[in-house]
Formats: C-alpha cells, sequence, structure tokens
C-alpha cells in the first residue's frame, strides 16, 4: 500500500500509460523572478514568506492549474523533497529547502513551482507523451498568466533576469530523455548524436552528469538560455530527438537480425539479475532493466510490456520505494525491498533465447 502522506502518489501520474519505447519523457524549466523584489538570497526570512503568499495566492487560484496545493518547504519530509526531484526529473537539489520556499502542485502530478529556490518563481512541467510543444504551450499560457499581475523582471538587453546569470535571456531549459541501448550497445552513439546536434544542445545522464550515462538514457539539453528564442530551443531539440530516435530504430533492428551471442548473454543475464537477486542496488536495477526493455523490443522477453517497464524504472529508485511501502524501511533493507518489488512486478515474463 503506497505511502499516502506523499502528494503526488494521491494524485494522478504522469508516467502511467507511457508506452514509448524510447522516449521515456521531457521537461521544460521556466525561471522567474518579480519587480522591485531582491532575488531569494538577498531577501530577509519576512520578504521571503511574504512572496510565497504573493506567489503562492496566484498559482492556487490558477484556472490553469487543477486542484493546485501549496507546501511550505518545512514541512517536507527530506525523503518527499527526494521523492520530487525524482518524480520530476530535475537536476535541482530540494534536501536543503527550508522556511522561506515553498513548493506547489497539482492534481495532474506534471506541474511544479518552485518558489524562493535560487529564483522567486521557477515553473517546471514534465511530459511523457512525446507531446513537447503541447507541454511548453500550457506552461506558457501559466506563466502568461501570472505575468499579468505578478510583473516579471525584464531588460530589454538580457531579457528575464535571474539570480545565475547564465539562466537569464528567455530562462528557459528543456530536457529530452531518450532509452538508446541500442547506439549504446552498438557503439554508435556519439557518431548519431554528432550527425544532428547543434551548438546550442549538449547531453548528460539521468541526473545530469554528462560522463555518466545510467540505464542507457541520454538527456539532450539546451546550452543557451540567452541569444536565442523559445521556438528555436524547441525546434532544435525536436529535430535532434526525432533523428537519434530513427537511429536507435534503426540500431536495435540490426541487433535484432544479427541476433549475436554476446547481446543474447547480455540479456539473459539482465533477465537473471532482475528475478533472482535477493537484494538489487538501483543502478544495476536500471542497468538490468535498460536490457530486459531492449530484450522486450528485439521480441526475446515476453510477458510485460514498455508502459510496465518505463513505470518500473521510475519506481525502484530510492524515494519512489521508500514512498511505496506502508512501513518504514531502514536503509540497510531497501536494496532488498526493491529486489521483492522487481520480481512482483516482472512474475509473469518469459525469456525467450
Amino acid at each position: 500500500m503506497p505511502n499516502k502522506h506523499t502528494p503526488l502518489l494521491s494524485k494522478e501520474s504522469p508516467w502511467e500509460g507511457n508506452s514509448n519505447t524510447i522516449w521515456l519523457g521531457s521537461t521544460i524549466t521556466l525561471n522567474r523572478n518579480l519587480e522591485k523584489y531582491k532575488f531569494p538570497g538577498k531577501l530577509p526570512q519576512d520578504k521571503r514568506k511574504q512572496l510565497i503568499s504573493l506567489v503562492g495566492k496566484e498559482l492556487l487560484e490558477s484556472p490553469l492549474l487543477k486542484k493546485p496545493s501549496l507546501l511550505n518547504a518545512e514541512d517536507v519530509p527530506h525523503v518527499e523533497k527526494e521523492f520530487f526531484i525524482e518524480h520530476f526529473l530535475t537536476t535541482s537539489s530540494f534536501q536543503e529547502a527550508r522556511a522561506g520556499e515553498a513548493f506547489v502542485l497539482d492534481h495532474s502530478s506534471a506541474f511544479l513551482g518552485i518558489l524562493n529556490v535560487g529564483d522567486h518563481l521557477i515553473l517546471h512541467q514534465i511530459d511523457c507523451s512525446e507531446e513537447l510543444e503541447a507541454a511548453w504551450d500550457r506552461l506558457t499560457k501559466i506563466e502568461s498568466k501570472l505575468n499579468e499581475s505578478l510583473n516579471f523582471a525584464f531588460s530589454r538587453r538580457f531579457g528575464y533576469l535571474t539570480s545565475a546569470p547564465a539562466q537569464c535571456g528567455t530562462g528557459l531549459v528543456v530536457r529530452v530523455f531518450l532509452h538508446l541501448p541500442g547506439l549504446i550497445y552498438s557503439q554508435k552513439l556519439d557518431e548519431a548524436t554528432k550527425r544532428y546536434k547543434e551548438e546550442n544542445i549538449d547531453q548528460t545522464g539521468l541526473q545530469g552528469d554528462p560522463t555518466e550515462i545510467i540505464g542507457d538514457i541520454v538527456a539532450f539539453h539546451n546550452r543557451f538560455v540567452l541569444g536565442v528564442t523559445e521556438e528555436n530551443i524547441l525546434s532544435s531539440l525536436r529535430t535532434l530527438t526525432t533523428n537519434v530516435m530513427i537511429e536507435e530504430k534503426r540500431a536495435r533492428s540490426n541487433l535484432k537480425q544479427e541476433a549475436s551471442s554476446e547481446m543474447k548473454d547480455r540479456i539473459s543475464r539482465a533477465y537473471a539479475v532482475l528475478l533472482h537477486s535477493y537484494q538489487i542496488d538501483a543502478l544495476e536495477a536500471f542497468y538490468a532493466l535498460s536490457l530486459l526493455k531492449l530484450g522486450v523490443d528485439l521480441e526475446w522477453v515476453t510477458g510485460v510490456d514498455h508502459t510496465g517497464l518505463n513505470l518500473l524504472f521510475f519506481n525502484c529508485r530510492r524515494a519512489h520505494l521508500l514512498c511505496h511501502f506502508s512501513e518504514k524501511i531502514v536503509q540497510q533493507d531497501l536494496p532488498h525491498k526493491r529486489a521483492e518489488y522487481i520480481h512482483q512486478t516482472l512474475k509473469n515474463i518469459t525469456l525467450h533465447i
């Protein structure tokens, strides 16, 4: 039984129903600050709380949000802050969020408003349906409506002003998360990305580290926010990811035709690890689940679909597991609980190799 104290667990989940074999999700983040207020790091406690009251009221009354609720950072347990980071695929850390900072969630669980963490307001939207432009449209409507009453700080020369100079301009960061085991195991990822990648786009792993690709998930994001338009950022990422997805499908088709002993061995070992481990850490689970997803696509594994595996990918992370179980779990028991959870989820799978 899920832990009912975690706000996101009682709401709709954007991860449900994501059957995409490659596009796992995308995030859109807008950083904004209000005129006539210093940046949060320079604001005294009373002003920070005043700003939460002002911005929070506008968000809670927004007709574009679905049953929004405001949570003061000091009232959110540490594990639930970690849950927010995992769920919204952010590279920011909320664990140290304290009094004078807050979060606004809506019932879709796809929107997060972050108040006074770095900037006065960070609007964050996740999308798991490959509808990048629709998610952007929704976020801009929310931002435009707020700007009518809040008056965001803007300079004709530097665009929207942010506490980090590198975020000035559009204040927009877009990330797309692609599952690319075909290109990675074929050692063709660098070739594919260099062919299509523009100067404005960088790539990292799931947690924002460019040197660590966890679970064969690659995140592409815009490098610049100043001197480029929002439309250019979205267009560049859409073009790149579409082409990389075509290359990934081609790589998977080649792997299926080759049916190499090495690839069959990798997937067989992943199958064994996931089904028969007494305990398993998150990184090992991610790498094994990546291979199992590839095995499903190559039709070497049945009994589970990409919807179930995509959900398992995200639910086996630390905070998600801790919040999923109703009983308290000590840290040393978590690898065993993760293994149990995976066993139960994959109990009907069959290997055809």
